[in-house]
């Protein structure tokens, strides 16, 4: 299985899934190589040598020239150019794709160019409000992301869902930081990047001082229901602008909060674990019975959204600090939470199911519609592939369900 198992940070080659994969390659190499006539192995060696020198080679060019995009993000002067660049960015890391087939790197890359257009968003911004007035906030504030790009997990049409916090406990900043959201909100919609889901620091709701955000926190933990999953997905939450400090506190009463109200959390995992299944009563793959996607799967509805929300819970549940659906499965992995059975099966997920994504995104061109496979279209081995995560998913949401029907 081509999933390599291991710590955040700790060295590729150590990691157990790396160790077999060279083992098993130099098996196969030696088993070609004793069958090839004198002089021969020696030219497969080096014609091998070659080729991975030419493929380090191509990665540190494409690393260069992407970096040199970004840079130019950081000089761009205005909303047109900021739209060009990231379109080029996002075109890069397509290609990136169809050449390497990575969905880690290609999120990776998708955030990174996301990350650095709002943070020159951001920089227009507080120009403009130092030549054009009142001046730049003098309290300190971040600008953190929920959803795919909040866990690192942008895509080629991922919009930014952002809130705003600030250090001012006072009135008399309030309307410079509501000026100072709008016109970054402005900015990231003239970019495309504006959110379609309500989130964004331009309104009210989604701006204020951590007292205001502590409020609103333990409001929604007290009601429950959706706004308690609201919460949950605030777990999401990453810096993107702005001052580190503030924003690790409010990752922390984040976790504070759901930690503290632990009934509420355990209904609304109840209801994650009761999210709908990719598989029909017969077993079969359940597919859109009309409209615009009759006869396709639902990639997002049955495969990532409730791989995402059942490890996203998870984590909440036993304190595991991560924001990437990656590397969460890792921390539950790590803290004896899931074995390395499931684990193995639920990255497999992750990467199967975020590959016919990322493919069919790319193929399409757009995602308005949402996440849709056809099945027919799909060969023997991507179908199987695909009922093995959904499997995957199943398991995991079986699990959860357990966990909440007994000690929570």
């Amino acid at each position: 299985m081509p999933i390599f198992m291991g710590a955040k940070g700790e060295d590729v080659l150590s990691r157990r899934g790396t160790a077999d994969f060279l083992a098993r390659l130099r098996q196969e190499l030696y088993g070609r190589l004793a069958h090839l006539p004198p002089g021969e192995d020696l030219a497969l060696l080096a014609g091998l040598e070659e080729k991975l020198r030419e493929e380090i080679a191509s990665e540190e060019r494409f690393s260069g020239e992407f970096s040199r995009e970004l840079a130019e993000l950081d000089e761009a002067g205005d909303s047109a150019s900021l739209t060009t660049l990231l379109q080029r960015l996002r075109a890069m890391a397509a290609e990136h794709f169809r050449r390497h087939g990575s969905v880690p790197a290609f999120h990776l890359l998708c955030t990174a160019a996301v990350d650095r257009a709002v943070a020159a968003a951001v920089r227009l911004t507080l120009r403009w409000m130092e030549e054009i007035g009142p001046g730049a906030p003098s309290s300190p504030w971040c600008l953190m992301a929920i959803g795919e790009v909040g866990r690192g997990e942008a895509s080629l049409f991922s919009l930014c869902d952002l809130l705003q916090i600030h250090g001012s406990d006072g009135a008399e900043e309030a309307p410079i930081f509501a000026g100072f959201a709008g016109r970054i909100s402005a900015l990231c919609e003239e970019i495309g990047l504006a959110s379609r889901t309500g989130i964004g620091p331009s309104l009210p709701a989604w701006r204020g001082s951590m007292a205001d955000w502590r409020s609103r926190i333990t409001a929604r933990c007290t009601e429950g229901g959706e706004d308690m999953e609201g919460v949950v997905r605030m777990a999401d939450l990453r810096l993107v602008a702005g001052n580190p400090s503030l924003a690790a506190a409010a990752v922390n009463l984040v976790r504070a909060m759901l930690d503290y109200h632990r009934e509420p959390l355990r209904e609304a995992a109840r209801r994650t674990a009761m999210m709908p299944s990719g598989f029909d009563f017969f077993g079969r793959l359940r597919v859109e019975r009309g409209g615009a996607h009759r006869g396709e799967f639902n990639l997002g509805l049955y495969g990532i959204e409730p791989l995402v929300a059942l490890v996203r819970v998870l984590t909440v549940r036993f304190d595991v600090s991560e924001t990437g659906t990656v590397e969460r499965i890792r921390g539950l992995l790590q803290g004896g939470r899931i074995d390395v059975e499931l684990a193995e099966r639920l990255l497999f997920a992750w990467h199967a199911l975020g590959g016919l994504a990322v493919a069919e995104e790319i193929g399409r061109g757009e995602r308005a519609g949402g996440l849709f496979v056809s099945p027919g279209t799909l060969s023997e081995h991507a179908l199987e592939e695909l009922k093995r995560s959904l499997e995957a998913v199943g398991t995991l949401q079986k699990m959860v369900y357990s966990s909440v029907s007994g000690q929570w």
